[in-house]
């Protein structure tokens, strides 16, 4: 560890300062750019000489990023807590260097998030990188920061003439920062008058639930089972049970009981009573698709989808070699068609009402 580095003073535990150091002496480039003066030119050093000497310094390769950076006032340095947003683990402040090396009033302060490392040149995949820009834009307008900051270049975190701190040691999936930025929005039925429902966490969760339970009933009564529809609308409670900003009497979540009680209760009467006979095509209710909720619900859908491909293509064989079987003027019997078709006689056997709807179709001289 440098000298730079040991004069760093910090109130969290050792560990997560020396993880960070380590951090940031291995995401630096071999050849970086830094300076000592204006962040806007440099000069390409190598990375430790560039993390124990330089102000400025680039500390995200230029193929990959792991850090996202944001240049904030001083004022608005703890902006993080009042957006809400996960806390950063790097702030580094302090007032600038004139190329007089006189320290000027106007300070500023940058933050660091470490990040998954997201690839961003030529062979990266678009959508990790167009991900990348909408997490980085959004978390820049809420906390205020500098639109004008692209870097690369940013306050040099090792650096004794920076106020550096380090909070913590996490490293965050951009998954994880984007569940900041957006609550999930809950749907609620059109027209329906919210203020008269009764100042109470059962009443909001159980209309809560049957909009959610009659925009997805028809799907499921076509594909599930009623023990899974129970069981998706019980994982949908659980998303719902949150009442904080509600304002109502009570705003902690609801027991294990009283969401098993209002599930079954919504599960039951939508399955057997509510049968909407509207279709809206695909972006209607009929056609609304489930996410899937479990593990047995995916293996069952993805058994339902195999089988159904491969009775399709086994179909398609059967129409071609009974098709074939007809212009050469052979009999439809089973025993041709597996040879044909390569299937085995059992199976040619289950597609018995196939081949018999087209041995009546065919000339008198070819049927079996």
């Amino acid at each position: 560890m440098t000298n730079a580095a040991k004069q760093l003073v910090s109130a969290v535990p050792l560990s997560v300062r020396e993880k960070l150091i380590q951090r940031l002496y291995n995401t630096t480039p071999p050849r970086t750019l830094c300076t000592n003066e204006d962040i806007t030119k440099g000069r390409y050093r190598f990375g430790e000489i560039a993390l124990d000497e330089y102000l400025h310094v680039q500390v995200n390769p230029k193929a990959i990023q792991y850090w996202l950076i944001f240049d904030i006032d001083d004022e608005s340095a703890f902006s993080w807590e009042d957006n809400l947003l996960p806390a950063p683990n790097i702030i580094v402040s302090g007032p600038s260097i004139s190329k007089l090396d006189k320290v000027e009033a106007q300070g500023g302060a940058h933050l660091l998030y470490a990040i998954q490392g997201v690839t961003t040149s030529l062979k990266g995949r678009r959508k990790p990188i167009a991900f990348l820009k909408y997490v980085n834009q959004a978390m820049r307008i809420k906390l205020g920061a500098d639109e004008g900051y692209t870097g690369p270049l940013c306050k040099n975190p090792l650096h004794s003439h920076w106020k550096t701190t380090f909070l913590h040691a996490h490293e965050y999936s951009l998954n994880e920062l984007n569940d900041f930025l957006h609550k999930p929005k809950r749907e609620y039925g059109h027209g329906f008058d919210w203020n008269s429902v009764a100042n109470s966490r059962n009443c909001y969760l159980f209309h809560q639930l049957r909009f959610i339970a009659y925009k997805r009933i028809n799907y499921a009564r076509e594909n599930w089972r009623f023990e899974d529809w129970r069981k998706h609308l019980f994982e949908v409670a659980e998303t719902l049970n949150n009442f904080a900003g509600f304002g109502l009497e009570k705003e902690y979540p609801m027991q294990y009981k009283e969401l098993q009680s209002i599930t079954q209760s919504v599960a039951s009467w939508t399955w057997q009573k509510y049968f909407p006979n509207h279709n809206r095509g695909v972006a209607g209710t009929w056609l609304y698709q489930i996410p899937i909720q479990s593990t047995a619900l995916a293996q069952r859908e993805g058994a339902r989808y195999t089988h159904q491909k491969r009775r399709e293509t086994s179909e398609a064989l059967l129409r071609q070699a009974i098709s074939k079987l007809i212009d050469t003027g052979h009999k439809l019997t089973q025993k041709n068609i597996a040879l044909e078709t390569g299937l085995t006689r059992q199976t040619v056997a289950k597609y018995k009402q196939l081949i018999d709807d087209v041995k009546y179709a065919a000339p008198q001289g070819i049927r079996g």
